[in-house]
């Protein structure tokens, strides 16, 4: 079972991302939150699960998806290191992820 390790800095985008979901839709934060969480906890037992990132000539970074956002994580041994939470919409670049 692979181990998880959420960087400082996806953690900072989950809360950002949760806080500002929370200013009109408390009950809905909350839900997402968990299903993000839920979401995540499925890279234990499959950390391969998630699709190669498009951006990523070095097939470094993987993304699984909930909803309009890409959790992206990288898999180093038997840990995955969670490195962001970016809206779908949004440009990646790759570049800023090291």
């Amino acid at each position: 079972m692979a181990r998880l390790i959420w960087t400082s800095r996806c953690l900072d985008d989950l809360e950002r991302l949760l806080e500002y979901i929370e200013r009109d839709a408390p009950i809905a934060a909350r839900r997402f939150g968990q299903q993000i969480i839920d979401r995540v906890e499925l890279l234990q037992t499959n950390p391969y699960l998630g699709s190669v990132v498009p951006e990523d000539d070095t097939s470094t970074y993987r993304q699984i998806l909930q909803g309009n956002y890409r959790i992206i994580y990288r898999v180093s041994g038997d840990i995955v290191y969670l490195v962001t939470i970016h809206h779908a919409a949004r440009l990646l670049n790759v570049e800023d992820l090291n």
